[in-house]
């Protein structure tokens, strides 16, 4: 029965602690606020400004996405403790794609609705996959049992678009 434990145990795929240091953020927002170049990074990194639940201070970190539509997802891990700031101030402020744009973010805490927006995610954005100790198999897929045991390391939220910025920063 133990090699029964210890075998679960090891095939629960491992979320990298790794984050880029403070400097390779800031020049990710430097990047994603220089036009023409915002525009090209800004496909696939967006900045998220939020303020702090406890501070009031604002912040801004850059991070992946996807959008369709007046949603946007975002993953991150969850040792990172950035996203609690939106449990209890959901109201956000995004650029994407050079636009500034106004949301409402959630926390998608049920595993079974959770579940699918992670694996869209990683299928429309593969290269994060290895950051979440995930890979495709030969036929593109993710094996489900892997990404679901995956889902308490991560935070998946939804950020439900409102309204443009009209701060044109």
């Amino acid at each position: 029965m133990a090699d029964t434990i210890s075998a679960t145990v090891a095939d629960v795929p491992q979320v990298s602690t790794w984050s880029p240091p403070g400097w390779a953020n800031s020049l990710m927002a430097r990047l994603l606020k220089t036009p023409g170049v915002e525009r090209w990074v800004g496909s696939a990194i967006a900045l998220i400004t939020f303020k702090g639940r406890k501070s009031g201070k604002t912040y801004t970190t850059p991070i992946t996405y996807l959008r369709s539509g007046n949603e946007v997802i975002l993953l991150t891990k969850r040792f990172r403790v950035w996203w609690r700031n939106l449990l209890d101030v959901p109201k956000v402020s995004l650029r994407l794609a050079g636009r500034n744009v106004r949301g409402l973010a959630e926390v998608v805490d049920n595993e079974d609705e959770a579940l699918p927006i992670f694996v869209n995610f990683l299928k429309e954005r593969p290269r994060d996959a290895r950051a979440y100790g995930l890979s495709f198999d030969a036929d593109g897929s993710i094996d489900l049992a892997r990404a679901r045991s995956v889902l308490p390391q991560i935070v998946v939220l939804r950020i439900r678009l409102v309204e443009p910025d009209d701060a044109g920063d």
